[in-house]
């Protein structure tokens, strides 16, 4: 099942795209409201992390041989 954005205006749903199903086919909409700003907010927190990953805490040993010294 794929999903597509549109724009509701009165009882029509207006696609972004065509939909692949054929012209007079039944189907199921389910209405969700788009909170815009909350989804640009959650995509420029995922770019955040992906250009500075989370390192899991500070580096322990440089080199394996530093785990023997100790």
């Amino acid at each position: 099942m794929k999903t597509y954005r549109g724009i509701v205006k009165g009882n029509t749903v207006i696609l972004e795209e065509k939909p692949d199903l054929p012209d007079e086919c039944e189907a199921l909409v389910e209405i969700k409201p788009l909170d815009r700003a909350r989804d640009e907010e959650i995509a420029r927190q995922q770019i955040e992390l992906l250009k500075n990953p989370h390192k899991g805490g500070r580096l322990l040993y440089k080199k394996r041989e530093d785990i023997y010294e100790r």
